[in-house]
């Protein structure tokens, strides 16, 4: 082989070397920010179960201060209301916050419970609440839906469980 032959050999090895090299870590770099990209499913659980909490809190709110627009949002259109009185849909529960006469001031504390079923998710939750008028705790279940990149209620259902004075 002559002299060239082996030089232009040498630098076609050294090309390979520095382009393998280069892919490896381009390959590397790449593998690093897309395993970053990627959400666990025990991750993902908890963002959403942040955001139900979020949106319960904020129904909640809304439902307490008689804000019928806010409640009207979270609702999905399906939206009914289950108790002791029966059960009502999403018109007549609207109406009936319309109806009354003034805000509630109520002071809670809740003990949630998640069952996810994909894009469904099943709360049970006690409600031990606090108003004016006194204690109560309240078992309720709320059947909440993804709709996109948003939680809706679809379904609640609560039951007095005591009074105290």
């Amino acid at each position: 082989m002559s002299s060239r032959a082996v030089v232009a050999n040498e630098r076609s090895e050294e090309r390979m070397f520095t382009v393998r090299w280069t892919l490896i870590t381009l390959l590397l770099t790449v593998s690093m920010f897309a395993g970053g990209q990627s959400a666990s499913p025990a991750s993902t659980r908890t963002q959403d179960e942040r955001a139900i909490i979020q949106q319960r809190d904020a129904l909640l709110k809304a439902y307490d201060a008689g804000d019928v627009k806010t409640l009207s949002e979270i609702e999905d259109d399906s939206f009914t209301l289950a108790g002791d009185f029966g059960q009502m849909t999403k018109q007549q529960h609207l109406d009936q916050v319309r109806r009354r006469e003034k805000p509630q001031v109520v002071s809670r504390t809740i003990d949630n419970q998640f069952r996810f079923y994909g894009n469904v998710v099943l709360l049970t939750e006690v409600d031990h609440a606090v108003d004016a008028e006194g204690k109560a705790d309240f078992q309720t279940t709320i059947l909440w839906v993804r709709h996109g990149n948003t939680w809706r209620v679809t379904h609640m259902h609560y039951s007095k469980v005591n009074d105290k004075p």
